[in-house]
């Protein structure tokens, strides 16, 4: 369905969010365990506190390079679906279904359970949940947010608006602690870059990048939901904007802190360098309410992702391109409650297949839900991001009320970027890499047999 015919269909959502629903979709979405886990990873490769914080910084400036010029493709298609739709209007129907495939056999879908099984989890430290506990709780977790999904998109955003705050709020509790009590020490970040740029810093480098890369994930979420938002030419970019800008500045701060308590050596040798940030700071038990605030942060990237997902499939079956009854929107609650349901009937299937075949622990459960994910949703987020040049090209004709500051080198940024990432994963995971790609083509004779489908039923129709 193009642009110009959206308002004609009946299944169009109610924009029923506003500029700050908007913001704490991009926040909630992006900050989830990365900044918790990642300072370890970050400090065993890189020597000097200079380059963990230049490479925070750096990614994350790649991360707005993206997000500007995902914000001149949502104010310009302000459509339900995101990607889909660029992918769609760019490069054409095949493309745009691909990335909704992947989407929902894996990317999404298995996001939500991984974040699900982390949440129950950083749950069981307060509570002795055993292995069928943790997986009860996860299933648990993911109905009763698609049952508030599937009732009001308005409470999913309430939801996300309290989570996004509390993480924060739990972060700014990081950053500002160590210097209330006068425990931040300049001299623990000395000295500040090396000497000397040998190969081993390079490679370091190489290996932080991929990890912080992750800590950024989730900016994209907010595509999706464009539809439901408020003035969206004007309130996308500036929550992709400010979101982002947040997010780097809580990003770098508690990198500060990390750094102004803790010996470098103990951070890279740390399994959960934020619980010893807690123990020094006040005592040994003080680390247990560390998985609390994980757990909150690790739930509201649970509820983001469970938000963003319908909206793709929506749109999808809304060109003809899956079940009919997939577009279907609520009479009453004006939600795409079928594709709610689908969705969570998918993520938890997924959930019991990883606990009951083949996953000796929860946290073998998680790691099971999320090897598939990265190569397949990267390689569509530079697709998506390159559809700014090919649209500025093929149609010249749309309305842009915001376009991409910094064009054509912000986007080219980006692409240069992310196209190394994915060559870099490529040769480091083959494996994963080829599975990635393999879910990609086997949705190809599917999109050709729904694409039949479709042409079938308008002829009858006619």
């Amino acid at each position: 369905m193009h642009n110009e015919d959206i308002t004609k269909s009946p299944n169009v959502l109610p924009r029923v969010l506003g500029p700050f629903d908007a913001c704490m979709i991009v926040v909630g979405s992006v900050i989830g365990s990365g900044i918790f886990l990642k300072p370890a990873i970050l400090a065993a490769n890189l020597p000097n506190f200079g380059l963990i914080v230049a490479v925070w910084i750096g990614v994350g400036l790649i991360t707005l390079c993206g997000c500007l010029a995902l914000a001149e493709l949502a104010a310009m298609l302000p459509q339900a679906g995101g990607p889909y739709v660029y992918l769609r209007e760019a490069y054409g129907k095949l493309p745009a279904f691909l990335w909704a495939w992947t989407e929902f056999w894996v990317v999404r879908t298995g996001s939500i359970g991984a974040l699900a099984v982390a949440t129950a989890i950083y749950l069981a430290e307060f509570s002795p949940l055993g292995r069928v506990g943790q997986e009860i709780v996860a299933i648990v977790l993911v109905v009763g947010l698609s049952a508030v999904n599937y009732v009001s998109t308005r409470w999913t955003a309430h939801v996300q608006n309290v989570t996004s705050i509390i993480k924060v709020g739990f972060l700014g509790l990081i950053i500002v602690v160590p210097f209330l009590m006068g425990r931040a020490d300049p001299a623990l970040l000395q000295p500040i870059f090396p000497s000397t740029y040998d190969a081993s810093i390079w490679t370091g480098i190489a290996a932080a990048l991929v990890a912080v890369l992750w800590a950024y994930d989730g900016w994209i979420n907010i595509g999706p939901v464009v539809e439901e938002i408020r003035e969206p030419q004007r309130n996308v970019p500036r929550a992709l904007l400010w979101g982002i800008l947040l997010i780097m500045a809580i990003y770098v701060a508690a990198t500060f802190a990390y750094h102004l308590v803790l010996p470098h050596q103990q951070i890279a040798m740390s399994q959960a360098p934020t619980a010893e940030l807690f123990a020094a700071l006040f005592n040994p038990d003080a680390a247990r309410w560390v998985a609390l605030g994980v757990m909150l942060s690790a739930f509201g990237a649970v509820n983001s992702n469970m938000l963003t997902g319908p909206r793709i499939y929506f749109a999808v079956a809304r060109d003809g391109l899956l079940p009919h009854f997939m577009q279907k929107v609520h009479a009453r609650y004006e939600t795409p409650h079928n594709a709610v349901l689908v969705q969570c009937i998918w993520t938890v299937m997924l959930i019991v297949a990883v606990f009951h075949f083949g996953a000796a622990s929860p946290l073998d459960a998680f790691d099971a839900l999320t090897n598939y994910v990265i190569f397949g949703g990267y390689s569509f987020y530079a697709l998506a991001v390159s559809a700014v040049f090919t649209l500025r090209r093929l149609r010249p004709d749309l309305p842009r009320p915001y376009r991409t500051w910094g064009y054509p080198v912000v986007p080219a940024i980006f692409l240069v970027a992310f196209v190394g990432f994915l060559v870099s994963m490529a040769v480091s995971s083959p494996r994963a890499s080829a599975w990635g790609l393999a879910l990609i083509a086997a949705g190809v004779p599917c999109f050709y047999w729904m694409l039949r489908r479709r042409e079938r039923r308008t002829a009858a129709a006619a």
